[in-house]
């Protein structure tokens, strides 16, 4: 039974009781109390108009004395009837209100649309655990990218705030503890559909239980969890979780990225970026000396970087501690390790700041963080500046920082698990780009900005098998051969080139990056087109309709039905005959 009507039953039952016996009371005294007919002779009413006058009688609605005027004996009872049928009505009234207000009543209204939500989704989902800042970008992503998600948070303040969204598909939210197995399975984990869990909670702790849960419950679900200490990302993946996301490690790579080629950290930046980023100038790393304030989770992998790159370092934090761990670590390291905030201009002057090529605010304290760029920014304008931002409510303000580059982790996280989840083989492209020269990623960026113009472009994957790609596949088994140029055509008009480019084709584990035009397509191929999102609608045209495909090939087209190909093949008849007279 659905859990607020079975509610409803329990609560209502005395009331329910108490109006029925008045009625039946009031119904049977009625029956018993003679009356008189329009003759003078006694009458006594039947059951049906009994219930019939107690019924508007007991309600207040008040027709009248049917079929005949009352007795003085019939009257009192009615008088009875109405004022105990008042009381019973009140009772029942004051139960319903009482009921509706009591928060246990709220959760199982809540729970039975969120289970009624739950049942009408009829293709695949991600359930997504936390609805914090990193929840909330990621599910704006997918859901109007027309991606089923499914969210669940321990605040009711969450799951109220994703019911105000205004997202292209429908997101039901349940507030529960994703660390409660019970709580996981009730939110689809169990389901067939349930394609994969995703765990981004501001704890690790709990984000590690719904691994464990994840691949306990449902062995085959896709686990992607975010972490920030690495024993935590040990133990996922000691459990075999599919992906652990760690927003100062990538973040680290990002900007280690920037200091091997400014073209690949832009590259990077164009083609994971949000919908309608645009193709900024690159920001280009000299050589010279750095001024780190902060060194923790982030601060430390950041100074691996900059030594690895031969940069002359200061570091800057304010615990004593942190300070002992770094001599203990690097115990030659000559590098300046000053105890301090950093917000202040002796500080800075004393860390080099009026020399230095870059200067990275990234502690966890926003408000630090924002002054430790101003105050540099009045000494040394020329250097570049990378701000550390915690919390989403300060976006405005490091935007007016003028910082080069601002580090988010949610936003990170969300982006990167954005890409994991649409489209994974660009992220086997920007890896492969990594070990290309800096020529090659220019020669690629200028591909793309002649394709697709400077705007944000958009990425996608085809795979060349009888599911996604009939039309494509059965040519191939027909043993005929196509180009990749071949499906970079319209199919409105094959003289005209989509606006689009292959970046890497992938076959039996091995990666083709920038295929020719020449380059032969073979069934299992997985291509990763970048383009625009008409590009895209235009190739998966051709690979499910063979005839929009044939026609771009050049080839002769079979129409669909014998009808048509009948009048097709007696037209060509007489196009032969007259060209024979």
């Amino acid at each position: 039974m659905n859990p607020v009507t079975s509610l409803i039953l329990r609560q209502m039952r005395a009331p329910l009781i108490v109006i029925v016996a008045v009625f039946s009371i009031a119904t049977l005294g009625m029956v018993l109390i003679p009356g008189v007919d329009d003759q003078g002779q006694v009458w006594r009413m039947d059951f049906f108009h009994a219930l019939y006058f107690v019924s508007f009688t007991a309600t207040t609605i008040g027709f009248g004395e049917i079929p005949y005027p009352l007795t003085d004996a019939q009257r009192l009872w009615a008088l009875i009837t109405i004022f105990f049928s008042v009381i019973g009505w009140f009772y029942a009234l004051t139960k319903i209100v009482s009921l509706v207000q009591t928060p246990l009543f709220k959760k199982a209204v809540i729970h039975s649309n969120f289970k009624r939500s739950l049942n009408q989704i009829h293709e695949n989902f991600y359930l997504i655990c936390g609805f914090g800042e990193t929840g909330s970008d990621l599910v704006d992503g997918l859901a109007n990218k027309d991606i089923r998600c499914v969210v669940i948070d321990n605040t009711q303040a969450a799951i109220e705030s994703l019911e105000i969204q205004n997202y292209l598909t429908y997101v039901p939210g349940l507030e529960a503890d994703a660390m409660n197995p019970e709580q996981l399975a009730y939110a689809g984990l169990n389901r067939p559909l349930c394609k994969g869990i995703i765990a981004i909670t501001n704890s690790d702790n709990c984000n590690l239980k719904i691994a464990i849960t994840s691949k306990l419950l449902h062995p085959n679900v896709t686990v992607i969890c975010r972490t920030e200490h690495k024993d935590y990302e040990e133990n996922m993946k000691s459990f075999n979780t599919d992906h652990t996301i760690n927003p100062y490690d990538t973040f680290a790579n990002s900007f280690a990225m920037a200091m091997k080629s400014a073209s690949l950290h832009l590259l990077n930046e164009w083609l994971t970026g949000v919908p309608d980023t645009t193709l900024n100038l690159p920001i280009v790393f000299t050589k010279g000396h750095w001024i780190l304030c902060g060194y923790g989770r982030l601060g430390q992998r950041i100074y691996d970087i900059l030594k690895q790159h031969n940069h002359s370092v200061t570091i800057i934090d304010t615990i004593a501690e942190l300070k002992d761990d770094f001599h203990k670590k690097y115990p030659n390291d000559e590098t300046e390790f000053i105890i301090g905030t950093g917000t202040d201009a002796e500080t800075l002057k004393q860390a080099g700041v009026i020399n230095a090529v870059g200067l990275i605010a990234g502690s966890n304290n926003d408000s630090n963080n924002l002054s430790c760029i101003m105050t540099a920014q009045m000494f040394n304008t020329n250097m570049i500046t990378i701000a550390r931002q915690n919390e989403m409510i300060n976006k405005e303000l490091f935007n007016s920082s003028n910082a080069d580059i601002i580090m988010h982790p949610s936003e990170i996280v969300a982006r990167r698990i954005r890409t994991l989840l649409t489209n994974p083989l660009l992220i086997d492209f920007l890896d492969e780009c990594f070990k290309q020269s800096n020529e090659w990623i220019n020669i690629t960026i200028s591909k793309l900005s002649g394709a697709i113009s400077e705007v944000k472009p958009h990425c996608w994957t085809i795979t060349i098998s009888e599911d996604e790609s009939p039309a494509i596949y059965r040519i191939i088994s027909m043993g005929r051969k196509v180009k990749l140029g071949d499906i970079l055509k319209s199919p409105i008009q094959r003289q005209q080139d989509l606006c689009c480019l292959p970046l890497m084709v992938e076959r039996n584990s091995n990666k083709v990056l920038s295929p020719n035009n020449d380059f032969m397509i073979q069934a299992g191929d997985q291509i990763l087109f970048c383009g625009i999102s008409q590009a895209e609608q235009h190739i998966s045209h051709c690979m499910l309709d063979i005839h929009s495909l044939n026609y771009i090939m050049s080839l002769n087209d079979a129409p669909d039905s014998l009808l048509a190909r009948y009048l097709k093949g007696t037209t060509k008849q007489k196009r032969r005959d007259k060209d024979k007279s």
